[in-house]
């Protein structure tokens, strides 16, 4: 069956196309994924194109980097106009702050277990933060949430799936607070984009981003910002030369208001893009558009539900083992996507050094014990593995606190 991706793929196609899973046991999607080889030819062909003849085939890094943007976008559930290339989901956040500023908001809500990408923006940009705190099982509840809100609260900024728990939002929740309160939505999706549902539009979402090397397995140093039409309509939050209308490029004042006088000209304000990609700035890096596109296209051949499904029947694996075993996630298992993280006794990080180079199984110290995440190119023998490693070391549960 073909996809607006191409033929359809399953999770054991996707997984023959990932050549480090021949050496390693990679559980750890939620830090990295390990580059897909389409997406590395993708990247290496525009690279060794560069050394052979420059960059004369610019024109075409151009056009191709649109097709990437719209299958991006296709993939996020947005039109085209509506989604930025970001050099991370820190920037992202940083220029949605900046439009929360812009349309008087103070305080934000967020979460205290959020990862720094969401919260740091939006304290450099003067914001006030109210972090709600988890219940007793690690989870947060939308009544919790509410609960919290105060009349100065003009934004609820949060991840979709908590880096540190792989607790999943009820982002549907979420969404109607928010349209009850007349609230702004801004949505990390770091932990999220690649392997859960994503509902921009049904969500009311003013912002969502995420990077191009967990989930979406496009490799480090990209990632991607939608953006709601109603801020797509107004000035980009940041401005640079390549985000002025294609008749306006190569001038230094933009549809400027400019007064001439004797020997200086004056100059104010300029004309910049109603749409998302106004925030590419400048320059850009074009094998990482043509590798995230390849990655993207992977992902969408699978199809997310399909995805979302294998990953939770891994993970229900994975928990009942840790389980059996002693162990106990720091979050409720119903709630949970693609990530457990379990206190281990001793330092996580001298367990997780321990399985990679006793066990070649790649995992990360995170949330105060070890992050196991699993994601389509896993499979039930890597959860067997990661298990058995678990016992041969051995690794135990942390002494209750």
């Amino acid at each position: 069956m073909d996809t607006p991706w191409g033929p359809s793929l399953t999770p054991a196609g996707v997984r023959a196309l990932l050549p480090a899973l021949g050496r390693y046991t990679w559980l750890n999607a939620a830090a990295s994924s390990p580059l897909p080889t389409p997406v590395a030819k993708a990247r290496t062909e525009l690279i060794a194109q560069a050394e052979a003849q420059g960059d004369l085939s610019f024109a075409t890094w151009l056009s191709d980097k649109e097709r990437a943007r719209g299958s991006l976008a296709r993939f996020v559930g947005v039109p085209s106009r509506q989604l930025a290339f970001v050099p991370s989901t820190s920037f992202a956040f940083g220029a949605a702050a900046r439009l929360l500023v812009r349309h008087g908001v103070r305080e934000v809500l967020t979460l205290q277990t959020e990862f720094p990408s969401t919260t740091l923006p939006l304290l450099h940009a003067g914001l006030h933060l109210r972090a709600v705190q988890p219940d007793a099982r690690g989870a947060y509840t939308v009544d919790r949430l509410e609960a919290a809100l105060s009349p100065a609260t003009g934004a609820v900024a949060l991840s979709l799936v908590q880096y540190a728990s792989g607790f999943r939002v009820d982002m549907d929740a979420v969404a109607a607070l928010c349209r009850a309160r007349g609230l702004f939505l801004l949505i990390n999706a770091a932990q999220g984009l690649g392997q859960v549902p994503v509902h921009f539009e049904r969500w009311g979402a003013h912002a969502l981003a995420a990077p191009s090397h967990k989930w979406l397995m496009g490799g480090y140093g990209s990632g991607v910002l939608a953006l709601c039409a109603a801020w797509c309509d107004e000035e980009p939050a940041l401005g640079g030369w390549l985000s002025v209308p294609p008749e306006l490029l190569w001038q230094p004042f933009a549809g400027s208001r400019v007064t001439e006088g004797r020997g200086v000209v004056d100059v104010d304000g300029a004309s910049f893009r109603r749409e998302a990609s106004a925030l590419e700035v400048g320059g850009a890096t074009w094998d990482l558009y043509a590798g995230l596109a390849e990655a993207v296209g992977l992902l969408g051949r699978v199809g997310v539900d399909t995805i979302c499904a294998h990953n939770q029947s891994l993970q229900a694996r994975l928990r009942v083992g840790l389980r059996a075993r002693g162990f106990t996630p720091n979050c409720p298992d119903e709630a949970a996507a693609g990530i457990c993280v379990v206190p281990v006794e001793g330092a996580p990080a001298d367990a997780v050094s321990r399985l990679v180079r006793e066990a070649k199984v790649v995992t990360t110290p995170r949330g105060g014990g070890l992050r196991i995440s699993t994601h389509v190119f896993n499979t039930a023998e890597d959860v067997d593995a990661l298990l058995a490693a678990v016992d041969r070391l051995p690794l135990r549960p942390a002494a209750p606190a």
